[in-house]
C-alpha cells in the first residue's frame, strides 16, 4: 500500500530546496517547516535530489501560472486541491480575498498541517476537508455539495494521478464530469514511456521499496495521453472540452 501521506513531506522537501536556491523559480518559506525532519531524510533515502529537486520546481512553477491564469481569466471562484498533501498555494500565490480554496486530503495530514500554520493567514478563504478520496461514496457527497455553492470551479490532482489504477482515474473523471460546476480540471499525465522505462531508474526503484513494499508506484500512463480521457461524453482535445464545460488541461 503507497504511503501517499509520506510523500508530502518528501515534496514538500524538493519545494523548500528548490526555494533556497538564488536562482529560485518561486519561493515557498513554508516548506521547509512542513517537510521537518521526515522530509529531509526521505530525500537523502530516494538520492538524486537535485534531478528531482529540478522536476518538482518545474511542475510546481508551471502549475502555478496555470492556475493563476485559470483564475484571473474564467472568473473561478472555487478551487479544490485533492490530495493537496502540504501544498502552500494558498499562502504564498496572490489570490484575492474572495476565492475559496478547499484542500482535501487524509485526516492525518490536515491535522499536522492545521497544527504547524495556525499562525499563518492565507491570501484567499482556505478551508480543509478530511477524505480519503478513493472512497467513492464521500467524494460523490463532497463532490455534489461543492457544485451547489459554486458557479466555476477548478480541481487540481497534482502528482495524484500517476498512482492511480487506470479504473481509478476513469471514476475519478466520471465523477467531476457528473457536476455542471466543476468546470476545470487541472493535472499532469506520466508518459507511456517512463511507464516503460520504469524499471531503469534508480529513484524510482529506492521509492517503491519505501513507500510500497517493492511494488510499483507508477500505475497511469495511458498510451494515447490525453486521449484517454476522449471515451468521456463531450470531450474534445482540440479545445480541451468535456460535458460541462469542464476543461481538462
Amino acid at each position: 500500500m503507497i504511503n501517499l501521506a509520506e510523500t508530502a513531506y518528501l515534496v514538500a522537501m524538493y519545494r523548500a530546496l528548490e526555494s533556497e536556491r538564488v536562482d529560485a523559480l518561486f519561493k515557498d518559506p513554508l516548506a521547509r517547516m512542513l517537510a521537518g525532519g521526515k522530509g529531509e531524510m526521505l530525500v537523502e533515502v530516494i538520492g538524486e535530489k537535485d534531478k528531482i529537486t529540478n522536476a518538482i520546481a518545474i511542475r510546481t512553477y508551471v502549475l502555478d501560472n496555470l492556475i493563476l491564469q485559470l483564475i484571473n481569466s474564467k472568473n473561478i471562484d472555487t478551487v479544490i486541491n485533492l490530495a493537496a498533501g502540504l501544498d502552500t498555494r494558498p499562502y504564498r500565490l496572490p489570490f484575492c480575498a474572495s476565492l475559496r480554496w478547499i484542500e482535501v486530503d487524509l485526516p492525518e495530514i490536515i491535522a499536522y498541517k492545521e497544527q504547524l500554520l495556525k499562525d499563518q493567514q492565507p491570501f484567499c478563504s482556505l478551508e480543509r476537508v478530511k477524505l480519503d478520496i478513493t472512497n467513492l461514496a464521500l467524494r460523490k457527497t463532497f463532490f455534489s455539495e461543492i457544485n451547489l455553492a459554486t458557479r466555476q470551479t477548478l480541481v487540481i490532482t497534482e502528482g495524484l494521478l500517476s498512482y492511480l489504477h487506470e479504473t481509478q482515474v476513469a471514476l475519478l473523471a466520471t465523477d467531476i464530469y457528473e457536476q455542471s460546476n466543476l468546470n476545470w480540471w487541472l493535472f499532469e499525465l506520466e508518459s507511456s514511456l517512463a511507464l516503460k522505462n520504469y524499471d531503469q531508474v534508480y529513484a524510482r526503484k529506492i521509492f517503491d521499496q519505501y513507500f510500497a513494499n517493492g511494488n510499483k508506484t507508477l500505475l497511469f500512463a495511458p498510451e494515447q495521453g490525453a486521449e484517454f480521457f476522449q471515451q468521456y461524453k463531450g470531450y474534445n482535445r482540440d479545445t480541451c472540452k468535456m460535458g460541462h464545460d469542464a476543461k481538462f488541461c
